[in-house]
C-alpha cells in the first residue's frame, strides 16, 4: 500500500500557499495547513484541505498544532509562507512571524518526518536589497532565513531531510489578479524591467516549491533558488538609464 504524501503547509490560506495546497491537493496528497486565521470569503476553504489555527508566535501553541497535525501521519513536506501582519513593533513582529515560528515548528515536528522529507521556506529576494516601505525587521528576518535554511540543511541531514528556500519577486496572486491585469501601465512596467518579460504568478512558485520536494531534487540542499524572472540580474544603472536619460 503507498503512503499519500503528507504535507504541512504554514500560512497557506492564501497566495502561493493555497495555489500549492490546490496543487498538491489535484495529486492526491494529504494537506495540512496552519495559520493565524482561518479561510474566509472569496478564498474560502480548499476541499480536501485540514485547516489548523495558531498563534505561531507562541511556542506552547506550535507545539500544540503541530502534534494535532501529526495525528494525521508524519509530515513528508514542510513549506512555510507565513509573515507578520500585526501591529506594534515591527521588529520584534517579524523575527518572531519569520524566524522564530519557523524554527519552533521545525523543532517541534522533531524526528516526525517522513521518508524523503523536505522543508521550503518562503523568502524574498528583497534580503538583496533594500525596498521602500518594508520596515527594517522584514529585511534582516527575510535575510536571516537564508541563514536558517543553511543551518538545518545540514544539522536535518543525518534525518535524511532536506531543507531549501525560494526567494520570489511580486508575483500574481488569486487575490491580486484583477488588480495586476486591470491596470495597463503596470503591466507594462513589469513588461519592461522584467527579462522574462511579465510578472510571475502564485503557481508558478508553487511549481518550483514542488520541484523542490520532489524526487526531482533529491540531491539538493541548503540552497536558495530566486523566482523572479530575471530581474535581479538586472544592473540598477540599467533601469536608471533607460528610464531616465529617455525622458532628457
Amino acid at each position: 500500500m503507498t503512503v499519500k504524501r503528507h504535507a504541512l503547509i504554514v500560512g497557506g490560506t492564501k497566495g502561493a500557499g493555497r495555489a500549492l495546497a490546490g496543487k498538491w491537493i489535484k495529486e492526491g496528497r494529504e494537506i495540512s495547513v496552519v495559520s493565524r486565521t482561518a479561510p474566509s470569503g472569496k478564498l474560502g476553504p480548499l476541499a480536501g484541505v485540514h485547516y489548523f489555527q495558531a498563534d505561531l508566535s507562541d511556542s506552547k501553541a506550535v507545539k500544540k498544532v503541530v502534534g494535532n497535525v501529526l495525528k494525521r501521519g508524519p509530515i513528508h513536506d514542510l513549506v512555510f509562507f507565513q509573515r507578520f501582519r500585526g501591529e506594534g513593533d515591527s521588529w520584534a513582529g517579524e523575527l518572531d512571524a519569520t524566524l522564530t515560528a519557523t524554527k519552533n515548528v521545525i523543532d517541534a515536528v522533531g524526528t516526525r518526518f517522513g521518508e524523503a522529507a523536505a522543508i521550503v521556506a518562503v523568502g524574498t529576494v528583497i534580503t538583496r536589497f533594500v525596498a521602500e516601505g518594508s520596515s527594517l525587521g522584514y529585511h534582516v528576518a527575510k535575510a536571516g532565513l537564508e541563514a536558517l535554511v543553511r543551518y538545518y540543511a545540514v544539522s536535518l541531514a543525518k534525518n535524511g531531510v532536506r531543507v531549501n528556500g525560494v526567494s520570489p519577486s511580486t508575483f500574481e496572486k488569486e487575490e491580486s489578479r484583477e488588480f495586476f491585469r486591470g491596470d495597463v501601465n503596470l503591466a507594462e512596467m513589469y513588461r519592461k524591467v522584467i527579462p522574462l518579460g511579465r510578472i510571475g504568478t502564485a503557481d508558478e512558485l508553487a511549481d518550483v516549491i514542488s520541484f523542490l520536494c520532489g524526487p526531482q531534487s533529491s540531491y539538493i540542499t541548503g540552497q536558495n533558488i530566486v523566482v523572479d524572472g530575471g530581474f535581479s540580474l538586472v544592473w540598477q544603472e540599467s533601469f536608471a538609464r533607460r528610464f531616465l536619460l529617455k525622458k532628457k
